[in-house]
């Protein structure tokens, strides 16, 4: 069953990593928070990283089939949303090729082409999530809290991905700003990861779930309350820039494939 569902497990993750990351990006790129110099040197670290996640993400969807070019098939019904999935994982590609080419020539992106990638993002994520949602027989994911999971997940890896990059810069504006956000994004996804557990114990009463006790008790130690603790440190300035940058995003990481496992585990029982 591992093995099964791993291609799914990988695909989802990096999606909400990919998708979540470009947004905050783009919002963080015209914000103003930063110096244009700054910007540019994180960009080239952050595009090119996004490219290989995609890259590694299309390959898994594909991988689950056996055969990959069966994957193909779905797209004989376009209104599926495997079929989306596909179509949105493309045009989304398409964008984050045409950003990344321009930014590592020196180029202007216009602000057009980031406002297409991100509804490119939206429309990709939630197609991903309407997977879930709409899988016959698994109740655990059959909400409107799957949705909200997802969305949660990808807005939290793409705030902690611009947060790790922004860190690596020395300004003092950036630095407190950007420990606001990342605080707001965790307390965020505490409410969400709270509303999606008390889904899965009101809502879900008619099927014995796995025990998850243990998973769920490092997800929130290692992935929501150390990020609180690290963005704290941060701000009364205890922490250096880098290292707390680092360290929020391997937090949020981990925490994030801990939140994924769980999720798959409560929905096909691993």
């Amino acid at each position: 069953m591992i093995a099964t569902y791993f291609p799914f497990f990988v695909f989802t993750l990096l999606i909400c990593l990919c998708t979540g990351t470009f947004v905050m990006y783009a919002l963080w790129r015209f914000s103003g928070i930063s110096s244009e110099n700054a910007i540019l040197k994180a960009s080239r670290q952050i595009l090119p990283v996004l490219l290989v996640c995609l890259g590694i993400a299309s390959i898994a969807t594909a991988s689950h089939l056996g055969k990959p070019f069966r994957f193909l098939n779905a797209f004989y019904n376009p209104g599926s949303m495997i079929a989306q999935e596909g179509i949105w994982s493309m045009v989304f590609g398409a964008i984050l090729t045409l950003v990344a080419f321009r930014v590592w020539r020196g180029q202007k992106v216009p602000k057009v082409f980031y406002t297409l990638g991100g509804i490119a993002s939206f429309l990709l994520l939630l197609a991903c999530s309407l997977v879930y949602v709409r899988a016959i027989g698994i109740p655990a994911w059959n909400s409107g809290m799957t949705i909200i999971y997802f969305f949660g997940s990808s807005i939290l890896l793409g705030v902690a991905v611009v947060y790790a990059a922004s860190m690596q810069q020395a300004e003092e504006t950036n630095r407190k700003t950007m420990v606001k956000v990342a605080l707001i994004a965790v307390a965020a996804q505490i409410l969400v990861t709270a509303a999606f557990t008390v889904q899965l114990k009101l809502g879900v009463m008619n099927v014995i779930l796995p025990q998850t006790v243990g998973l769920d008790i490092a997800r929130w130690g290692i992935g929501l309350l150390a990020p609180v603790a690290i963005s704290y440190l941060a701000w009364r300035g205890e922490l250096g820039n880098k290292c707390a940058g680092w360290s929020f995003l391997g937090c949020v990481l981990a925490g994030e494939i801990l939140s994924r496992l769980i999720f798959f585990m409560q929905g096909v029982h691993l």
